[in-house]
């Protein structure tokens, strides 16, 4: 898809030694390139974790070792190999303390720019003021920008596995590290970080809202899966779970009349809103109808593949009876033409 990319620049990008112009090309490289996306999350998760090494002092004896071995001769050059290998133990101890000095503390994040808490642990709560924020690093894959009036509290933070709740407030987050790792948990569903960029903000009703900007973010609750794409949004009502995502430069006409589909009861006036839907939609509209057809019942499940075949036309073997019926492969074969829309 891309005829050139720009991994042997993502080090410099990483370490703001571009100029800005050179910024912008790279930041719009990022966002539609998935292979130079997960070469800058591997630069980046690299350069965590050389960031959470500690300097700590060899044992006196090791020192003595090298101090011996300066005074060796040109005659004693024999020992250099051992010399040589005395180094490497050191600096493998030193980097054993400074891993295990690191895990005595426990697991824990770090937080800045709030003061009285410096770690976040496991049970604990972050609560920020209506005029304060913080800044967490998620373990060593990523970081959150906690808004003001914002709380979270850590759940389970270990390798394979980090994972708060966001009762109330809105966080940035940015990660680095594989896909799934990460996990929001909000009173109406849970956003699991696919590598990406996002904000998420739950309101006191329960309620939330997903903006991606980089990657995707999987809205999950009850077995329901919603894929949100950078550039789009989508809404969670509390028991009613994740709404249909759809992508912001959606007509304005487009998105009231979905809010409305997702929240009234199968009718005459969400067949009528629908109806507005399909009539509004365009090429990048095709996100939300897909999301749409196994939500809605078997008419209107009709009327969306008429839009949708115009669109983005199904691949052979795909029928309308099939979708309809949701045929689970059919289904698959032609998610696969829609998803070109976030790929």
């Amino acid at each position: 898809m891309f005829r050139k990319h720009i991994i042997r620049d993502l080090s410099a990008y990483h370490h703001n030694e571009l100029t800005l112009a050179a910024r912008q090309l790279v930041e719009t490289h990022l966002q539609n390139c998935p292979k130079c996306r997960t070469a800058y999350g591997e630069i980046q998760l690299g350069a965590r974790l050389a960031s959470v090494l500690h300097v700590s002092a060899a044992p006196e004896p090791l020192w003595d070792v090298l101090q011996d071995a300066q005074r060796v001769s040109v005659r004693h050059r024999r020992w250099i190999p051992a010399i040589a290998a005395a180094g490497f133990a050191i600096v493998v101890l030193a980097l054993v303390i400074s891993l295990r000095n690191h895990a005595a503390a426990g697991p824990s994040w770090e937080v800045d720019g709030f003061p009285g808490i410096s770690r976040l642990r496991p049970g604990e709560t972050l609560q920020t003021g209506t005029a304060s924020q913080a800044e967490v690093k998620i373990a060593n894959i990523g970081q959150l920008l906690v808004s003001p009036d914002t709380r979270i509290r850590l759940l389970v933070t270990k390798s394979n596995e980090h994972r708060i709740a966001l009762d109330r407030g809105r966080v940035e987050a940015q990660t680095w590290a594989q896909p799934r790792l990460f996990i929001v948990d909000t009173p109406s569903a849970s956003a699991v970080d696919l590598g990406c960029k996002y904000s998420l903000e739950v309101q006191e009703d329960g309620s939330s809202l997903l903006h991606v900007t980089v990657g995707l973010v999987a809205f999950e609750r009850d077995g329901r899966e919603t894929i949100v794409p950078a550039g789009a949004f989508c809404r969670t009502r509390r028991n009613a779970g994740p709404g249909t995502p759809f992508f912001e430069d959606s007509s304005t006409d487009f998105k009231a009349a979905l809010q409305k589909v997702d929240s009234l009861s199968e009718g005459p006036e969400r067949t009528r809103q629908l109806e507005i839907v399909l009539e509004k939609s365009h090429i990048r509209d095709a996100l939300s109808l897909w999301h749409l057809i196994p939500r809605l019942e078997a008419q209107s499940r009709g009327l969306i593949y008429d839009r949708l075949a115009q669109l983005l036309p199904p691949p052979p073997g795909v029928t309308r009876d099939g979708i309809v019926a949701l045929d689970p492969k059919m289904l698959d074969a032609w998610r696969t033409i829609v998803s070109q829309l976030w790929q």
